[in-house]
């Protein structure tokens, strides 16, 4: 009996992961290929969620009885910059990486506590968008500026409530 795995796959300018199924023990290379439906895999990226650098393509995918989620991309890294209080900090990260560790790190750089933090929330620059703070940075960095750019303000209220 061939065991199934369950992974979650999010993209370069899609909000939402893409449900698969695969065998177990799958590499991380034919995963590409399948992904790309036929279309050349060179310059492809396959990230666990949180990790800053991408799967080798040997790489096989194993169950480990939870779903796996994985950020498919042509960026090796994306650029962020947060902006709080007039100030910019800025680093790469992988293109998995969720909002949430990216608001964690830039909560540690300004020095922000945690009850101030807890008031805090990622908008992208020059919009009113906060993506949740489970999207990968990479689906919202377009390729091949592979750059994101937020601002990191108080959470919206409604009626003095968060």
């Amino acid at each position: 009996m061939t065991t199934h795995i369950d992974i979650f796959i999010r993209r370069e300018g899609d909000l939402d992961p893409a449900h698969h199924q695969v065998h177990d023990g799958i590499t991380v290379e034919t995963l590409k290929i399948d992904l790309a439906n036929g279309r050349e895999v060179i310059g492809l990226f396959l990230f666990e969620e949180d990790a800053d650098e991408p799967l080798p393509d040997h790489h096989q995918i194993r169950h480990h009885g939870k779903p796996h989620f994985l950020h498919h991309s042509r960026c090796r890294h994306v650029h962020v910059v947060v902006r709080y209080a007039g100030r910019p900090v800025e680093r790469a990260f992988g293109p998995g990486s969720t909002l949430t560790r990216i608001k964690d790190w830039a909560e540690r750089q300004f020095e922000i506590d945690a009850v101030d933090a807890a008031e805090l929330s990622l908008q992208l620059h020059g919009t009113n968008d906060r993506p949740d703070e489970a999207t990968h940075v990479g689906s919202l960095a377009k390729c091949p500026d592979c750059r994101v750019v937020f601002d990191l303000l108080p959470s919206t209220r409604v009626n003095g409530s968060i």
